[in-house]
C-alpha cells in the first residue's frame, strides 16, 4: 500500500473516530439528562410531597451571600438546647350538649341495696356519669302531602284545592314534581363535591338507608340544581371579574366523546379565585386549554391575574393587553430549583436561600395594608430580587450549567418570565405567589382520584357549577351539608336575595354553621409557620 493511500486511511479513521466521540458525547448527555427526568418522575411518584427547603452543609445561607468568611467564624458554637415539652394530661372533650341522649340507669340489685347493719334501704348518695357516643345510619323518610279536594254538596260545581308546591311551610323539593325532597339533594351534592365520592358510592349510601337511587337519575337531579342555583353563581362571578387582582390555575380531566367510542380526550377546569375584597371561588369547564374559556370569563375583567408560564406565553389570559395583565407565580419558579436540588444541590440551595428571604417578607407582610406591603417590599424585596436576576444572568452564561439540566431549566424559566415574577414589587395587592388557588384547586383534583372522568360536556358544566358552590363554603369554613340545603330553600322558594346567600354573608348570620375547628386548625397552622420563620430569622442574625 502507497503512501497516500495509508495517509487517506488515516484521515478516513480520524474522522471515524471524531464522530465516534461526538455522538458519545451526546449520548451521555441524553443520558444525563433522562436520568434527571427519571429521578424527578420518581421523586413526585414515590417521594415527599412537601417542597419545604430543609437547611443542609450545601446550604448557602441568604445573609451569607457575598460575604467573606474569617477564619475566626469557624469556632465551633453550641448547638443550640431543644426545648423539652411538657406532656399534657389528656382530657375527654365532653360532648356537645345538643345531641340527644339516651340514658342508661344502672343501680344495684334490691338485695344490693340494704345495709348489712341495720337492714335499711341504702339512699343514693351520687351518680357517677360517663357518656358514650354513637351513630344510628341516616334516616330516610317520606313527606305524604294530602291536598284535600273541597266541593259543594248541592251545586257539585265548586271545588277547592290547595295547589301542588304551595303546601304549608313552603315547598318539600326544590324541583317542581320530583319525588325527593331538599334533604336528598343536598346529600347528593355533599357526597359528590364535598366528600368526593363518585355518584356509584352514592348508590350505596342510599342502599344502606332502604333506597335505591340510580346514579343516572342523581345525574339529572344535579342538572336540575345547577340550573336553580346560576343566579347565585352569576353574582359570584360579578362580583370576583369586579376586582382589580384574581387568581387563575387550571387542571386537567378526562372527558367521554361520542365520536371515539372507548376513548378520552383531555379537557379543562379552571378555578378563578377572588381576593379578599370578593372571596368567591368559581369553577370554569371547558374542552381544552384555548383562550377562548378564559376570555369569555375574564371579558369584564381589568386588572392582573396571577398565573403560571403557560398563562403568560400562550396568551391565554392576555386576549386584550391593555385590558388584563399577567403576574406571575413565584412558587412555580421556586418550585424549579427544588427540582434541581438533587442534580446541583450548592447552586439550587442558594437559589432557593433567596427564595426563603422573599418569603420572611411575605411573611411580615401578611397583616399590612396593601400599601405598607408595597412600601416593605420595595425596601426588602426589591434588593433581593435583584440580587437573584443577577445571579440568573450569571448562570445561564455559564457553560458548566447545560440548557437542558433541570439547573438550566430554572434559570431560564424564571428570565423568561421576569418582568411577570417582578410584577408584585409594584403593588402590595398582588399576591407573591399563587399559592392560594392552587390549594383551593386541590378539592377537585382530590375528587378527580375518585370519580376518573367527565362522561359529557354538560356533566363537566354541571360539576363546575356545584363546585363552585361547595368551594365557596368550604373557604370561608361553613358546614357545607347547612349552606347549600338553604340556599336551596330560598331559591326554590323563589328568593331574589342572592346577595344574602353568597357565603361570606350568609357566615355572619349563621355563627352556628361555622366550622370553628377549621378556623382554629388555619389560626394554628399559620401561627406555626410564622413562629418557625422568626426562630430561623433570630438564628441567623446570631
Amino acid at each position: 500500500m502507497t503512501a497516500p493511500e495509508n495517509q487517506d486511511e488515516l484521515q478516513s479513521l480520524k474522522r471515524f473516530n471524531d464522530e465516534l466521540v461526538e455522538t458519545v458525547q451526546s449520548q451521555q448527555k441524553t443520558i444525563a439528562q433522562l436520568r434527571e427526568e427519571l429521578n424527578l418522575y420518581r421523586r413526585k411518584l414515590f417521594g415527599q410531597s412537601s417542597e419545604r427547603h430543609a437547611e443542609d452543609d450545601s446550604q448557602l445561607h441568604l445573609f451569607d451571600l457575598g460575604e467573606s468568611v474569617n477564619e475566626g467564624d469557624d469556632d465551633e458554637q453550641d448547638p443550640p438546647k431543644s426545648r423539652k415539652k411538657r406532656r399534657r394530661k389528656k382530657k375527654s372533650e365532653k360532648l356537645p350538649a345538643h345531641l340527644r341522649r339516651k340514658i342508661i340507669e344502672a343501680d344495684v340489685s334490691s338485695k344490693e341495696r340494704m345495709c348489712s347493719c341495720c337492714g335499711e334501704e341504702m339512699p343514693i348518695i351520687g351518680t357517677d356519669i360517663s357518656e358514650r357516643l354513637d351513630l344510628i345510619p341516616a334516616e330516610l323518610f317520606v313527606w305524604e302531602i294530602r291536598r284535600h279536594k273541597r266541593a259543594c254538596g248541592k251545586c257539585r260545581e265548586s271545588i277547592t284545592q290547595v295547589p301542588a308546591g304551595s303546601e304549608p311551610g313552603g315547598p318539600t323539593t326544590p324541583v317542581a314534581g320530583s319525588d325527593y325532597g331538599f334533604g336528598v339533594y343536598t346529600q347528593i351534592i355533599t357526597n359528590k363535591f364535598a366528600d368526593h365520592l363518585p355518584l356509584y358510592r352514592g348508590e350505596d349510601i342510599f342502599a344502606r338507608a332502604g333506597v335505591m337511587i340510580p346514579r343516572n337519575t342523581q345525574f339529572g337531579m344535579l342538572v336540575n340544581i345547577a340550573a336553580l342555583v346560576a343566579p347565585l353563581i352569576a353574582l359570584m362571578k360579578s362580583r370576583i371579574v369586579s376586582g382589580r387582582v384574581l387568581g387563575v390555575d387550571d387542571t386537567s380531566v378526562r372527558l367521554q366523546d361520542p365520536a371515539l367510542p372507548g376513548k378520552m380526550r383531555t379537557a379543562r377546569f379552571w378555578l378563578y379565585r377572588g381576593r379578599e375584597d370578593h372571596p368567591y371561588n368559581v369553577f370554569d369547564f371547558t374542552e381544552s386549554r384555548g383562550r377562548d374559556g378564559p376570555a369569555g370569563f375574564l371579558r369584564d375583567f381589568h386588572g392582573h391575574a396571577v398565573v403560571d408560564a403557560y398563562g403568560v406565553h400562550e396568551g391565554v389570559y392576555l386576549g386584550k393587553h391593555d385590558q388584563i395583565f399577567a403576574a406571575c407565580c413565584n412558587c412555580h419558579a421556586r418550585r424549579k430549583f427544588v427540582e434541581a436540588k438533587p442534580n446541583d444541590p450548592v447552586a439550587a440551595a442558594r437559589a432557593l436561600a433567596m427564595y426563603r428571604g422573599l418569603y420572611d417578607v411575605e411573611d411580615r407582610a401578611k397583616r399590612c395594608s396593601a400599601e405598607e406591603r408595597l412600601e416593605l417590599r420595595q425596601r426588602e424585596s426589591a434588593p433581593l430580587m435583584n440580587q437573584l436576576h443577577d445571579w440568573l444572568i450569571e448562570k445561564s452564561s455559564d457553560p458548566r450549567v447545560l440548557p437542558k439540566s433541570s439547573l438550566g431549566k430554572a434559570v431560564r424559566y424564571s428570565l423568561n418570565q421576569w418582568d411577570e415574577l417582578t410584577v408584585f414589587l409594584g403593588d402590595g395587592a398582588i399576591p407573591f405567589d399563587n399559592n392560594e388557588t392552587e390549594n383551593e384547586l386541590r378539592s377537585l383534583t382530590i375528587g378527580r382520584q375518585n370519580w376518573l372522568f367527565v362522561g359529557s360536556n354538560r356533566g363537566g358544566e354541571v360539576a363546575a357549577a356545584m363546585y363552585s358552590l361547595v368551594s365557596s363554603a368550604a373557604r370561608h369554613h361553613l358546614d357545607a351539608w347547612a349552606y347549600v340545603d338553604d340556599c336551596l330553600r330560598k331559591l326554590a322558594g323563589g328568593s331574589t336575595d342572592y346577595e344574602a346567600l353568597l357565603p361570606d354573608v350568609w357566615r355572619g348570620r349563621h355563627p352556628e354553621s361555622i366550622r370553628v375547628y377549621r378556623d382554629a386548625e388555619q389560626a394554628s397552622r399559620r401561627l406555626t409557620t410564622q413562629q418557625r420563620r422568626v426562630r430561623r430569622r433570630e438564628a441567623k442574625v446570631a
